[in-house]
């Protein structure tokens, strides 16, 4: 903008200098002019065309050049200056609408399921997701978020059904976020994207859908190998209490630390995970729980780890994650997930294996394509994706999964065409 304000002043001047030379002596030299102009347009000052508007004028005859009275020059003076202020209002506008991004995607999704003792089922999905991204002032950026889907906070999914229905819209997340400039620290506050404030490589506790809700820091010095997480998250707000602090939260601390030599590269991280106010197990107050913790008491540790290495011109990694509940007073108390993710090109790929126990994580975290989220549950994922180019791509996702307890499997496909903006 700076240049474009420099080239308009520039301009403003060659045109004040070319009318006051012809106002103070009609017999001024043409060709002194045309020297002028001709190093003005030989720098890049003015342009090919701007030339050729001054030339024009300094060829005007020289009886007509000297009648130019000083009160137009000062008329000419003044609509000009009203045209620069007008530059300007225009310029602080473009300027304001650098600092704010919008971008979504839309995804179409066939999925068949099969599970024993249930019919098998075949149905169309859709998801969109808006979000408007700003930056007001420095070190600060807030940001909110629409998505489809209902009150299910591991889904913005909508099944094609009801006639043509319309579809919900619901706030799919909204924060404000400070960096502490370039020191690595930032924290946020609100609904808000988890994977920057904590890290985890798989979903065998998260789902990739769930946006918390709370208070969030990280800090990760810019060059460095560590980092730290730490959060506190609002789970339910206790609208029936009498008295006292009876709402459900959950609190995390996170070290995590990460290295790159040569061809390979990884990260490792540690995370505790605190409950307080826990509903009874089962219960329907958290919205889109399983209900399969026979267990409210919480409290676990979580290690999870990726190493990778470049491999034939692609990535291949392995990835896995173990977590302890060492609160429960049962023995349903871990679970584990491990597997590798391969990237080359345009093509992905990842498979997974989970063993989740019934009171290892809580019932309304985890994957809800996993045997719809359950805990005490066990199975496989395949997946492949292919990226048609930058902003359209194609994936094929595949869970086998069963409960050991009863021997009921299920199976899902799921086809996706997902188009990025």
């Amino acid at each position: 903008m700076s240049l474009i304000r420099k080239r308009l002043a520039l301009l403003i001047s060659s045109v004040f200098f070319t009318l006051a030379t012809f106002s103070m002596s009609a017999s001024a030299s043409n060709e002194a002019l045309f020297d002028l102009l001709k190093v003005l347009v030989d720098k890049g000052t003015i342009t090919s065309d701007e030339y050729s508007i001054l030339k024009g004028a300094a060829s005007a005859d020289h009886e007509k050049a000297s009648v130019v009275a000083p009160e137009k020059v000062a008329g000419i003076e003044k609509k000009l200056g009203k045209l620069e202020k007008k530059t300007e209002k225009s310029l602080k506008k473009v300027k304001w609408a650098e600092k704010v991004k919008v971008k979504g995607d839309i995804r179409t999704r066939y999925q068949f399921e099969s599970k024993d003792a249930k019919d098998d089922r075949s149905r169309g999905r859709i998801r969109y997701r808006l979000g408007v991204i700003a930056k007001p002032i420095s070190n600060w950026e807030v940001g909110a978020g629409l998505a489809s889907g209902g009150d299910d906070p591991r889904s913005t999914n909508q099944t094609m059904q009801d006639a043509f229905s319309t579809k919900g819209i619901q706030l799919d997340y909204a924060y404000a976020q400070y960096t502490h400039g370039n020191t690595g620290l930032k924290a946020i506050a609100g609904k808000f994207k988890r994977k920057k404030y904590l890290w985890a490589p798989t979903d065998v506790m998260w789902d990739g859908d769930i946006n918390p809700e709370g208070v969030a820091m990280s800090f990760a010095p810019k060059g460095g190998p560590l980092w730290l997480n730490a959060g506190i998250l609002v789970l339910e707000e206790d609208k029936t209490s009498t008295g006292g602090d009876h709402d459900s939260h959950m609190g995390y601390g996170q070290i995590g630390t990460k290295f790159k030599s040569g061809k390979m590269y990884g990260k490792l991280a540690g995370t505790v995970y605190t409950f307080g106010k826990m509903k009874a197990a089962g219960s329907s107050d958290y919205t889109g729980a399983a209900g399969t913790n026979t267990d409210n008491n919480l409290g676990s540790f979580n290690l999870a780890g990726e190493i990778g290495t470049k491999v034939g011109g692609g990535k291949f990694a392995l990835v896995g994650e173990y977590i302890n509940n060492y609160e429960t007073n049962t023995n349903e108390d871990t679970a584990w997930i491990a597997g590798f993710k391969y990237k080359i090109g345009k093509f992905k790929m990842k498979y997974l294996y989970a063993d989740v126990d019934h009171n290892a994580v809580p019932d309304f975290l985890p994957d809800s394509d996993r045997f719809g989220g359950d805990t005490g549950i066990k199975g496989h994922e395949i997946a492949v994706g292919y990226k048609i180019n930058k902003r359209v791509s194609v994936g094929l996702d595949y869970y086998a999964t069963e409960d050991p307890v009863t021997n009921v499997d299920q199976d899902i496909l799921q086809l996706d065409l997902k188009v990025k903006f």
